[in-house]
């Protein structure tokens, strides 16, 4: 619109020096007759009155007549009227008549000045007129063209976010439409994405659980169903406590569950100055209890320190132990150091390591590498979850590959600082 409008007045410039460059020459074939009167009037006759003769041709002509000397005159006009013996001053003013002022050359130092009404040369205020309608109807015909797209694209995000309110997610709005509207048609389709991802999660989830509560509630109506049957004391001690297994396991489930459901949803967190290498070193001399068989050693400076929700990380790196327990045979490397405003916590084991195609869903709720080996050492499949969730909310990152130990590494990126900012939803 605004480049219309700028069309529109260089445009109308351009016009309106044609014009006036035009309207000078008409005044001035006009007037030069007068000019020669009044040049054989005042000059050529002998002992002229010249201000009977001043006032006889104001009578006679629509303008007013002097002679003054040329010193009066600014330096720009006297400069123009010496060079070409004549100056015409054409000044515009906005709805009104122009000034419209000859100069001519006289003798002795002196100044013909003629001060026209404009009516003598009516040429009219066609001029502004035509510059208001032109310019008026560009404006017009913009804003109705503006108009008619806003509308139309609004209409069409109407439809869109209806579409998402009926359970439509897989509709998008035009991110190419004028603004503002793209801006709301960027956002709208963020949020679609981010429901979709959430529901296609929550639905991923909801299957997982009741796949994983199957067992131990199958488990538990067997072992019910048995103990109606039997007699035997001995017997029957022993199903009840294969009953009370099943309940531990349905309780760690449910705690399992509710965390990672409030990881999900709450995403700040509590940042604090925290020091890494007592929080490994206590924890590694607890769950060292816990496989006495396993060799677990840190690597971590004692100065290290970062801004992180200190609940949180230790939650996060006690899982990745706990799992490296699970699998490593001798020996379990962790590490921590410094890269580029990051900090870098390694969790390495002997074990059998992750096949490559796994990496990428090892950290999906419920995700299983070997599920004969995940049943057998323990856990739902929600540690690895967890733990790239908390991740997540420090604006961090979590990998595996490869350990040089020839098992796993878990590798988890946390930067040095946070933002609470950052974690606001």
């Amino acid at each position: 619109m605004l480049s219309i409008i700028a069309a529109t007045f260089i445009y109308g410039v351009i016009i309106e020096e044609k014009v006036q460059h035009i309207e000078r020459e008409q005044i001035r074939q006009i007037v030069l007759p007068i000019y020669y009167l009044l040049d054989r009037d005042l000059l050529q006759a002998e002992n002229p009155d010249v201000d009977k003769i001043l006032t006889r041709y104001q009578e006679e002509f629509p303008f007013f007549i002097r002679i003054f000397p040329i010193t009066e005159l600014d330096a720009e006009a006297r400069l123009k009227l010496m060079r070409n013996g004549e100056y015409i001053s054409v000044k515009s003013n906005f709805l009104d008549d122009d000034d419209i002022v000859l100069y001519y050359q006289w003798p002795d130092q002196q100044v013909l000045e003629l001060d026209l009404d404009e009516e003598f040369v009516d040429y009219g205020d066609w001029l502004f007129w035509y510059m208001v309608a032109l310019m008026g109807g560009c404006l017009a015909a913009t804003v109705m063209w503006f108009s008619f797209s806003i509308t139309r694209h609004t209409y069409r995000l109407a439809k869109v976010t209806k579409a998402l309110g009926d359970g439509d997610f897989d509709v998008s709005a035009n991110e190419k439409a004028p603004s503002p509207i793209n801006h709301m048609a960027r956002s709208l389709n963020s949020m679609a994405a981010k429901l979709k991802s959430l529901i296609q999660e929550q639905d991923s989830m909801t299957m997982a659980a009741s796949h994983e509560l199957k067992t131990p509630i199958n488990n538990l109506r067997f072992a019910l169903d048995m103990t109606r049957s039997i007699t035997d004391m001995k017997t029957m001690h022993e199903h009840i406590q294969e009953m009370d297994e099943d309940l531990d396991s349905l309780e760690d489930l449910t705690h399992e569950l509710i965390s990672f459901s409030q990881l999900t949803k709450a995403r700040e967190i509590n940042p604090q100055s925290i020091n890494p290498y007592p929080l490994l070193y206590n924890m590694c001399e607890r769950l060292s209890k816990l496989s006495p068989k396993l060799k677990i050693q840190i690597e971590c400076p004692v100065g290290l320190s970062l801004m992180a929700d200190e609940k949180l990380v230790r939650r996060a790196l006690n899982n990745l132990i706990v799992n490296a327990q699970k699998y490593a045979e001798k020996l379990i490397l962790i590490r921590a150091y410094v890269v580029n405003k990051s900090v870098i916590f390694e969790v390495h084991d002997d074990g059998s390591g992750v096949p490559e195609k796994y990496r990428e869903s090892i950290f999906l709720p419920f995700a299983r590498v070997d599920d004969s080996r995940s049943r057998q050492s323990g856990g739902h499949g929600l540690g690895l979850s967890i733990v790239e969730r908390i991740v997540t909310n420090h604006c961090g990152k979590a990998s595996v590959s490869d350990s040089h130990l020839g098992g796993a590494l878990f590798t988890l990126e946390l930067p040095l600082f946070q933002n609470s900012e950052d974690h606001k939803e």
